[in-house]
């Protein structure tokens, strides 16, 4: 008798388990679903020497005008290639993630650093919260340095890679009266390209000085590299990047190769509301869960923001365009529950918070504490694109297997 009913309950658990995996194989089908290739790099074919050069260069205090800070500082292995921090510490901050916090030197850069796992696949088109540096299917190229100047990087992810050495508050700094900061004083004299022309040459003078005992020195004498400028800086940045922080196979990528096994039911529920009535693919589709462009969710601002009165307009700092303000661009998903704090302002601790406020953020906003009648929330949630007012998560257990199958991304 018990042996018959362990085999009625295993019959029935292989059939609910087909009903789940039949239901996603029209959903692999429908969204021509695939797992994503990792290799599909920008660098792919970089040499050894041309990545330690980058790699040297990321790490390298040399880049910022005060040299207190290096790309590695807001993109640590630890916080995956973040920081762990709402909102990042730039120039003149000291130590790791909450330290650079506690430390209370360092100027706040007013968004979240986004984590550099998969910024070099071929598929990203846009690079930082707002697309400030971006690339069209035709490949035509756009940047705040205008086209003369970004043809001249091999790629968009070289140029997004020396504008935090341009930036007052990433990697430029302060000057003092007892301390000199030539690279403070070329972005301070001139604007647009005559700034990125000054700073070039700030940097590759520094670059030349170095004793010839230097490693990276030495590198670039072996590749006969004798003058070293923020393009050359770019490129060498964007090879080491984009193979340095390739993504990894998932576990829904094992599921998608056939291995219907690599995910739990609950995290199958999970894909089919992702795909379903959560809406999740209108925005996040695409191999790295992306669709290159840009939406609102309405994220309430914050202390502080890149435009004028601490706010933060969004793509429309970029577009000059009303339509586009408080939009910003859809983040990638891969390892996503490894990347807290989530929103453009890190306003969301944990990926939960994140998801509820997709459906409801009344829920959030009503713990605001300066929130009157004259609170300036209305505008930014106007700004909520409409499919998210379709959105019907009805439960706990629904919310709970969503963020479970984000966790298998």
């Amino acid at each position: 008798m018990i042996l018959r009913l362990i085999i009625i309950l295993s019959i029935f658990g292989s059939a609910f388990a087909m009903e789940i995996d039949e239901k996603l194989s029209y959903i692999q089908k429908i969204y021509s679903l695939s797992p994503k290739n990792c290799n599909n790099t920008i660098a792919s074919s970089a040499s050894t020497d041309e990545i330690k050069i980058g790699e040297l260069l990321f790490s390298s205090k040399l880049l910022s005008g005060n040299n207190d800070i290096a790309c590695i500082n807001c993109h640590l292995d630890e916080f995956h290639a973040a920081d762990g921090l709402p909102l990042a510490i730039g120039a003149g901050g000291k130590g790791k993630g909450i330290d650079r916090v506690y430390h209370g030197q360092g100027s706040i850069v007013a968004r979240n650093a986004i984590s550099l796992i998969g910024s070099g696949h071929k598929s990203n088109r846009q690079f930082f919260w707002d697309g400030k540096v971006s690339r069209d299917e035709d490949d035509n190229r756009y940047s705040p340095l205008g086209k003369n100047i970004s043809e001249k990087f091999e790629n968009t992810l070289a140029i997004a890679a020396i504008l935090p050495i341009t930036e007052r508050d990433e990697l430029v700094g302060s000057s003092s009266l007892f301390k000199s900061n030539e690279i403070r004083k070329a972005v301070n004299n001139n604007y647009y390209d005559d700034k990125f022309n000054a700073v070039s040459e700030q940097i590759s003078k520094r670059l030349t000085d170095l004793d010839s005992s230097n490693e990276l020195k030495t590198l670039l004498s072996q590749m006969d590299q004798k003058n070293l400028d923020l393009v050359d800086v770019g490129n060498f940045l964007s090879k080491f990047i984009a193979n340095k922080f390739k993504c990894n196979e998932s576990k829904f990528d094992k599921y998608l190769k056939g291995d219907n096994e690599a995910l739990t039911d609950n995290e199958k529920k999970g894909a089919i509301l992702f795909y379903g009535k959560g809406r999740c693919a209108s925005c996040h589709s695409g191999e790295l869960f992306s669709d290159n462009k840009f939406h609102s969710i309405g994220v309430y601002q914050g202390d502080f923001g890149p435009h004028p009165r601490h706010r933060d307009i969004g793509r429309a700092g970029v577009t000059y365009r009303l339509e586009d303000e408080f939009k910003f661009r859809t983040p990638k998903l891969i390892d996503i529950s490894k990347t807290a704090p989530y929103g453009h302002n890190g306003a969301f601790s944990t990926l939960k918070d994140v998801v509820v406020y997709h459906f409801n953020p009344i829920i959030y906003l009503r713990d605001i504490s300066n929130l009157t009648i004259f609170s300036p929330l209305t505008p930014t949630l106007d700004s909520r694109d409409k499919v998210l007012s379709t959105i019907r998560i009805n439960d706990d257990v629904e919310l709970n297997n969503l963020i479970s199958f984000l966790n298998t991304l």
